[in-house]
């Protein structure tokens, strides 16, 4: 009967261990996966942000060395590579970029992370991050081998916690088989000798408790769990450390392309002034020895050096934007746009536009900012209703999905739906110059600001029957 017991209860303790160190080990490990994926997919949003200023100036040297540098910063990261346009951007590949990762669709908001396999076995995690509207993508691989390369201390440690409970549930089972048996023992004997249960002198054998030896068991298993989560934990903390580490000089550089744009920009200005002034020295002294092919050709450059500057003056705009910081207050919206609504029929008092505005509408936002999205929009809609008749502006706004959408909408000359991937993008334009002036910066400093706010902004439009631009506000609205 003891063997049996033993055999019983030892059973029972060493499945119940076997259970439970396989359900932690298997939960540790895929937290360990998931916390370390999480971590990258925050690194490659940083990345992301810092890779589009560059891609903006279309330097491709930064962003490899950008990419380099997270590639020789791990042993985790197996590739990284930029696809622009459908075409691999940059990367970092020895050879180019594997046809198979072309050919793999980029995914979702909702799923920007999946797995396969290489042609060598190898479990790949890919993670792509948007850069910009365009279609710019960043993609990063993960090596899962890697990944799980780092679990061998910590299933080491648990294997180790399993075994300890096991010879202690082995020693348990022991004497609770001896205990057990030796009280059916002498519950055996009294029920024989009945009637000596009536003799209160009889010397019954006090038994000890098996409860006891339980809870000082389970306080041993507990006490061993919480050394085991201190361990993660400490990890845990070391990894958030060196993404705290990572970001700050992601920051940095950021911090020294907008420094370098806005002396760039700054360093233009000397020359164009310098060719716009002997270009008018040109046509004030030498106005008597030119024909009129040379004044055309003097006019045509002050009319670049104009056009230059304006270029310049949006470049720093756009990039005060992005190093400027958000201080949302309520904002009457609508009044702005009224009053926007004005300045633009004083600057040209022969157009007949009509204007339809909602001057009741509010939002949380910056008011600077916001200001200048209804400007740049209201401005355009303004410019692109040029050539029609019965020109009409409106500002208002709708709710979708339990979000307030704000919209500017014309009649004008509208735009082709196949391009709307490239209103938003710096000096990307629709229109030739002699149809419609612009610098082509006015809708990226619009998406900039509504990014800022939290919130998203898009187009809907049909050549010849006008356009709609539509924005949210996102986290600042609510």
């Amino acid at each position: 009967m003891k063997r049996l017991i033993f055999f019983r209860v030892t059973t029972l303790i060493v499945l119940m261990a076997i259970a439970l160190g396989a359900v932690y080990s298997y939960y540790t490990i895929q937290r360990h996966r998931e916390m370390t994926i999480n971590m990258w997919k925050s690194r490659s949003r940083i990345l992301a942000e810092a890779v589009g200023h560059n891609i903006l100036w279309d330097d491709r040297v930064a962003v490899r060395r950008m990419l380099m540098s997270e590639l020789h910063g791990t042993d985790i990261l197996l590739y990284s590579f930029v696809i622009k346009e459908g075409t691999p951007y940059v990367f970092t590949f020895g050879q180019g970029v594997p046809p198979a990762l072309l050919q793999q669709k980029p995914p979702g908001a909702e799923q920007p992370l999946w797995e396969f396999q290489d042609q060598n076995g190898m479990v790949i995690y890919d993670i792509a991050t948007t850069v910009d509207n365009a279609g710019t993508t960043l993609r990063i691989g993960l090596m899962r081998s890697a990944i799980d390369d780092k679990m061998y201390p910590l299933i080491l440690s648990i294997s180790m916690i399993t075994l300890a409970i096991l010879g202690a549930g082995i020693y348990l089972a022991r004497i609770v088989a001896l205990r057990t048996t030796r009280e059916v023992d002498i519950l055996v004997d009294a029920i024989r000798t009945y009637g000596e249960l009536n003799d209160s002198t009889m010397p019954l054998e006090k038994t000890s408790s098996e409860v006891s030896e339980l809870i000082a068991s389970f306080k041993h298993l507990t006490a061993m769990r919480k050394e085991a989560e201190t361990e993660l934990g400490i990890l845990n903390s070391q990894l958030e450390q060196r993404v705290n580490e990572r970001t700050a000089k992601l920051r940095a550089m950021n911090k020294e392309l907008d420094a370098f744009s806005y002396s760039v920009s700054h360093d233009l200005r000397a020359p164009l002034r310098a060719v716009e002034g002997f270009s008018y020295v040109l046509l004030d002294d030498y106005s008597d020895r030119l024909d009129e092919s040379g004044k055309s050709y003097l006019h045509r450059i002050q009319g670049g050096c104009v056009k230059m500057g304006r270029l310049i003056d949006a470049l720093l705009k756009l990039s005060r934007i992005t190093r400027s910081e958000l201080s949302p207050v309520p904002v009457r919206i609508g009044q702005t746009a009224a009053e926007i609504a004005g300045e633009l029929r004083r600057s040209d008092p022969e157009r007949n536009v009509e204007f339809r505005i909602d001057t009741e509408l509010t939002a949380r936002a910056d008011p600077a900012m916001i200001r200048s999205v209804i400007e740049n929009l209201m401005r355009n809609a303004w410019k692109f209703t040029r050539h029609t008749d019965k020109a009409i502006i409106e500002f208002d706004a709708v709710d979708r999905d339990e979000n307030q959408v704000y919209f500017v909408r014309d009649n004008g000359a509208g735009f082709n739906m196949e391009y709307k991937n490239k209103l938003f993008g710096a000096f990307q334009r629709l229109h030739r110059n002699d149809e419609f002036e612009g610098t082509g910066i006015g809708l990226a400093t619009v998406q900039r600001i509504i990014l800022l706010h939290g919130g998203r902004v898009w187009a809907e439009g049909e050549e010849g029957k006008g356009a709609a631009f539509y924005f949210t506000l996102g986290e600042a609205e609510s």
